[in-house]
């Protein structure tokens, strides 16, 4: 048998192992789904077997049968083990470990079970493709904020990816890890330095190439739309997380007035950055929902408002025909990085440079939790820094008004 044709029989084999076996007489025995017509609501609805699950909206009979063969095929491969380990449940990945942990009667099973468990609240509704290097951040924010060390939230994500790699082992899947380990050492938090900012914004501003093997700068005349508007995205995600530290989910559905069918958004007459819709309830971690704008940053904005032309959204996908998801604008900015050669800065660093910034130019703490939206005491547990100086400024210049006003006496 020639080369082509003994690989094209071990491919022919490779599919067959897949399939049930003959010899031994393997089926599947899995439900089985079909659709019936509801003359009450118009709309077809999903059966499983003698129970009705759902209704599937749509009157067409061609897409509920559509449908119901999606949902016979994922019924299927859930019977035979056959599942996409990055759309699992992070909430089901930690049950999972702590079910095992228990039954296996692990000498840790006790503290693995309530550390997971302190981790929890933090996944929930999110799938393991969804746990990028941002809610790692803002995970270990929130849970600091509730008081847990720091060592604990490190123990919680080091047992968390090792639930995530056996759920994945068990499911034939390789291990679904998106979001990077946190260092143990002290000093953790990222600060992007003066001149990596001037880089980013060199090159998120302008037309130059930059190589950063050599970091030399090659001026060019013009770039495409796409590249124009990947470095448009990186620019003011930098000006903002650079000026008013906020979370990198605030960006999505920003724009430049109150809308339906948007998130925050920038107030520019009264000079007014509402980070999340009025009226919308944030967590004990996520203060200061609205923050006073910069004078300068009012005009920066209005600047990015004329050249959108019409278009609502501050982070608009290249069409302009609605706003760029979380996880395009994390792409978008990770790539940017790697082509600078910069090294661990992503959106939500901004936050921590930004609180940093503020701490060593001696702006009181209350004036950064104001800002920021955290806490005081967040200020002075995690970045470890504490304003006492700043605050004694304050004071000393009450005390030199009341000075004044002994000596006109």
């Amino acid at each position: 048998m020639k080369k082509v044709g003994r690989e094209l029989h071990r491919a022919a084999m490779e599919r067959a192992i897949l399939m049930p076996s003959v010899v031994d007489g393997e089926r599947l025995d899995g439900p089985k789904y079909s659709a019936r017509f509801r003359s009450q609501t118009g709309y077809w609805a999903l059966w499983k077997g003698k129970d009705r699950v759902r209704s599937l909206n749509t009157s067409d009979r061609e897409e509920a049968q559509r449908l119901v063969d999606l949902a016979q095929l994922q019924s299927d491969a859930r019977e035979d083990n056959i599942v996409d380990c990055r759309r699992a449940s992070a909430t089901e990945v930690i049950d999972e470990r702590i079910k095992v942990v228990k039954k296996l009667k692990k000498r840790s099973a006790g503290q693995i079970e309530s550390t997971l468990k302190a981790l929890k609240p933090h996944v929930e509704g999110k799938q393991l493709r969804q746990l990028d290097n941002d809610w790692l951040a803002e995970t270990e924010e929130a849970m600091l904020e509730e008081g847990y060390s720091y060592s604990y939230f490190w123990n919680g994500i080091n047992y968390f990816r090792t639930a995530v790699r056996k759920y994945c082992a068990a499911k034939l899947s390789l291990p679904v890890l998106p979001f990077a380990m946190p260092p143990r050492a002290e000093g953790r938090k990222r600060v992007v330095s003066r001149e990596e900012q001037a880089d980013i914004e060199r090159w998120s501003g302008g037309n130059d190439a930059y190589d950063k093997t050599t970091r030399l700068w090659t001026p060019r005349n013009c770039i495409s739309a796409a590249e124009a508007h990947r470095r448009l995205i990186v620019a003011r995600q930098t000006y903002l997380g650079a000026t008013f530290g906020s979370r990198a989910g605030v960006y999505v559905g920003l724009s430049y007035g109150p809308r339906v069918d948007g998130g925050g958004y920038f107030d520019l007459e009264r000079g007014v950055f509402h980070r999340v819709k009025p009226g919308t309830k944030t967590s004990a971690n996520k203060r200061s929902p609205k923050v006073i704008m910069p004078p300068s940053a009012i005009d920066e904005v209005a600047g990015w408002q004329i050249r959108d032309a019409g278009c609502p959204w501050v982070f608009p996908t290249q069409d302009r025909s609605g706003p760029l998801g979380q996880e395009r604008m994390r792409v978008i900015y990770e790539d940017a990085m790697d082509e600078l050669g910069i090294e661990d800065v992503f959106a939500h660093i901004w936050r921590h440079t930004f609180i940093t910034r503020l701490v060593e130019e001696g702006v009181s703490a209350y004036a950064i939790a104001e800002v920021a939206g955290v806490s005081v005491r967040m200020i002075n547990k995690v970045y470890d820094h504490h304003d006492v100086g700043a605050v004694q400024r304050l004071a000393h210049e009450a005390m030199a008004g009341m000075t004044g006003r002994r000596k006109a006496a």
